[in-house]
């Protein structure tokens, strides 16, 4: 999941004030004014995903509920936003719209760093690392993808590719969380 978080999260940093400028039509002063906004809304989902599934935990006790659901609302959200993002012919709605599917975006990252510590025990670390590797590489391929999806099918594809990627990790953390499915391994060494 983290490498979907990771693609989608240079997608947004590396290209959006791009995007606004050559596709949406944007001058340089509107283009810097209307990327930040994006930037913002994902400040708070930063500070949003975490807290609630810290809440929900303590409430319910379930753990893995809390984490789960925070993380896969978010990701369902941000594939849901990207693509009326890109279909409007509004550029002020499409910056809106951004700022939805990047704030969703941002509300998965604490769960998705606070699942390793909750199942990686003794080798958190370990299980930081795997997840940290796999992100990067998500985030190191997304600008070459990008870069020819844009020059084959033009700007809208690659965010399109970007929404296939949150529901995809949407469905990671929904399988894992089924019976048969990761989580629920023979020890159920990751049920916390």
């Amino acid at each position: 999941m983290y490498f979907c978080y990771n693609y989608c999260l240079a997608v947004y940093l590396d290209w959006f004030p791009t995007y606004l400028k050559e596709h949406r039509g944007f001058n340089l002063l509107r283009m810097g004014f209307y990327s930040s906004l994006p930037l913002l809304a994902g400040t708070l989902g930063d500070l949003l995903g975490g807290w609630v599934s810290d809440i929900w935990a303590k409430r319910t006790g379930n753990l893995t509920l809390a984490r789960r659901v925070v993380a896969i609302s978010g990701f369902l959200l941000a594939g849901a936003a990207i693509v009326p993002a890109q279909l409007t012919t509004n550029p002020i709605a499409c910056v809106w719209y951004s700022c939805v599917a990047f704030f969703a975006l941002e509300v998965t990252v604490g769960v998705s760093w606070a699942i390793p510590l909750d199942i990686g025990g003794d080798f958190a670390g370990s299980v930081s690392a795997i997840m940290n590797m796999w992100g990067n590489i998500g985030g190191a391929i997304s600008p070459l993808v990008l870069a020819y999806l844009v020059k084959a099918y033009g700007w809208e594809a690659p965010f399109l590719v970007a929404a296939g990627l949150c529901m995809a990790a949407a469905a990671l953390f929904l399988e894992s969380t089924l019976p048969g499915g990761f989580l629920w391994s023979k020890r159920n060494v990751y049920q916390y």
